[in-house]
């Protein structure tokens, strides 16, 4: 009897481990938005990062209240999810919230859906930055608006966007 109990309590501390070490991730926790600097076609530009330091993104399709970017693009394109508005380590001159979409509780930045890119592999890159054209990074001063509106930067002429995930 005691043998079972203590393999029972074993078990469950072992999944409580689990839980916590993938929990935040796995269910929409509040992340942190933070800033940095990196050089964006040479020149130092703030922009938005998760609490990992990648680079956030917003699709210049989207509305601010509906993601064109969902299923097998949502896959190369994660949205940054949260179950309420995240916190910010510096102030920012935008407004964070959360918006529901086909994704699920979407964080926006001054209307713009935001989004990471997969092919970003370490903290700080830019490297989903004018692809297919419609894809921007977002930086700290953002214009307010709907993302096909406002914010996005001339579109550079860049040849086989397509074959990196452009969507």
């Amino acid at each position: 009897m005691e043998r079972g109990r203590s393999a029972l309590l074993i078990g469950a501390l072992a999944f409580a481990l689990c839980a916590a070490a993938i929990g935040p991730a796995a269910y929409g926790a509040v992340p942190t938005v933070a800033t940095a600097t990196i050089a964006i076609g040479g020149v130092s530009t703030r922009v938005l990062t998760n609490d990992q330091g990648m680079t956030l993104y917003y699709l210049d399709t989207d509305t601010p209240a509906r993601s064109t970017c969902t299923g097998g693009c949502a896959s190369i394109w994660p949205p940054l999810l949260s179950s309420e508005v995240p916190s910010t380590e510096p102030s920012l001159p935008g407004k964070l919230a959360v918006v529901k979409t086909a994704n699920g509780s979407q964080v926006s930045y001054n209307g713009h859906l935001l989004y990471i890119y997969s092919g970003d592999t370490g903290p700080h890159q830019s490297n989903g930055q004018g692809l297919a054209g419609k894809w921007w990074v977002a930086k700290v001063d953002l214009k307010p608006g709907s993302s096909s509106a406002a914010g996005s930067p001339a579109k550079p002429a860049t040849p086989g966007t397509y074959d990196k995930g452009g969507y």
